[in-house]
């Protein structure tokens, strides 16, 4: 498909999420409808799992719950292409999907990959570094490009979980983690992005500045770093959690800010409804022993609101663009340039933040002139909040389902993640799956 095809199709797809966005959605900074119609995830690929966290959406049958043949697999991806368009993000999820043969796994990842999707390989990375060699297969011999890794206090199974006091004594593990990523760039010569995500539990809720502070020093390997509060959902069987509560999103944004000194701009950037997802995009930088942080809108600014926004309208329609990066930065830079003002506008921001943060680069540069190493890598804090089935039928959750932009394909239909691991759904799926004939790999 070509550029101008490729372009149509996707502004088509932006104008319906866009409508279909409730009223109060529709803000300046909203993302969705703009810059992506949401992001996909697969469902039963493999609900087997070789962890038994405290805090899970899976079922208490998963285990039992044969991978889906892959002739379910393309039709659910090829759903969630017709409702992302082109360059539609998709995580490759269910259980634990590494526990698939390597064929099977790449063979859905091509998948993915031929039908202009991005796909993501969610994991919690046991097998992968176990045998770093089915990951780097994947990358050299599949086309991935994109992982995350789940690693927390909640992963019970998990040896090094056993013998933690806290998420600090899991940063060695995720440290493992990171050096994988590095290590199979350098081995394959992919551009790998990585991502890592956390449960937060009142357990861990206080511990979440040091995950923080672990993800700033190594925004090189993760450049997405998701924390999800537990929902009363699936096998979810954490007393900590149901007990006492959830962390808000009040709570936990406090605790993702406190690395920071200061509460981060909460409402940068929107994408579906602000009670279902906090997404904050920044610049991290690490100048020798020292880490910064530099926020795209600094809270209280309206003009940097105004600023980002405008940003947003004018160029946010090629953020899920298939493109690779390289060409994507050149055909941005080339829509500012078609837009003086806008890039004239973006240039005087980006001065007037190197005088309002001088201080901090003036450190950065005398870490430079000392031979210094110094990273400057964007990242993204996310704080994802799902629903748990009394939430689903308020009204306020029905509002957060209109304006859903996580959705996994259902026998054809879209559908919310928070209606498949809340409304008994994926427990159906799985009774389904398990009642079929043994697979065949076709």
């Amino acid at each position: 498909m070509g550029i101008g095809r490729h372009t149509t199709e996707l502004r088509r797809l932006l104008a319906e999420k866009w409508r279909q966005l409730p009223e109060a959605a529709r803000t300046p900074q909203q993302l969705a409808g703009r810059g992506g119609v949401g992001c996909g995830a697969t469902h039963g690929v493999q609900e087997r799992c070789d962890l038994a966290c405290t805090s899970c959406y899976l079922t208490d049958i998963a285990n039992r719950t044969p991978p889906l043949p892959f002739a379910e697999v393309d039709a659910q991806l090829a759903a969630l292409r017709a409702h992302l368009g082109p360059g539609g993000k998709v995580q490759l999820t269910a259980g634990e999907v590494t526990l698939l043969p390597l064929a099977e796994l790449g063979r859905i990842v091509e998948r993915a990959i031929e039908l202009e999707l991005d796909p993501m390989l969610m994991t919690n990375g046991r097998r992968l570094l176990r045998e770093p060699d089915y990951f780097e297969a994947l990358v050299r011999d599949h086309g991935l490009r994109k992982v995350s890794f789940h690693v927390d206090l909640t992963q019970r199974g998990r040896p090094e979980v056993a013998r933690a006091a806290g998420e600090r004594d899991l940063d060695p593990l995720r440290l493992e983690c990171a050096e994988l990523i590095r290590s199979v760039r350098r081995r394959t010569g992919a551009a790998l992005h990585g991502a890592m995500t956390v449960t937060v539990t009142p357990r861990n809720l206080d511990q979440v500045p040091d995950v923080v502070e672990f993800a700033r020093r190594n925004a090189d390997a993760f450049r997405i770093v998701s924390f999800q509060p537990a929902a009363e959902v699936g096998r979810t069987e954490d007393a900590r959690a149901l007990d006492h509560g959830a962390p808000s999103m009040d709570e936990l944004w406090e605790r993702v800010c406190a690395p920071y000194g200061r509460l981060l701009e909460r409402h940068a950037l929107h994408f579906g409804h602000p009670e279902c997802n906090v997404t904050v995009p920044v610049v991290s930088v690490t100048a020798g022993d020292e880490a910064f942080g530099f926020e795209v809108v600094r809270a209280g600014s309206v003009r940097d609101a105004r600023g980002f926004a405008a940003m947003l309208q004018a160029l946010a329609d090629h953020a899920d663009s298939p493109r690779p990066d390289r060409f994507r930065a050149g055909w941005l830079a080339l829509r500012l340039l078609a837009r003086p003002s806008l890039g004239l506008a973006t240039l005087g921001m980006m001065a007037r933040r190197a005088v309002q943060e001088r201080r901090a680069l003036g450190r950065i540069l005398s870490s430079l002139v000392r031979g210094r190493r110094v990273r400057v890598q964007p990242q993204l804090f996310v704080i994802h909040r799902f629903m748990d089935a009394d939430e689903l039928a308020t009204p306020l959750g029905r509002e957060r389902l209109e304006a859903c932009v996580f959705r996994v394909a259902v026998d054809g239909e879209l559908v919310s993640m928070c209606e498949l691991n809340a409304s008994g759904l994926r427990e159906e799926l799985n009774r389904r799956a398990g009642a079929r004939p043994a697979r065949s790999a076709s």
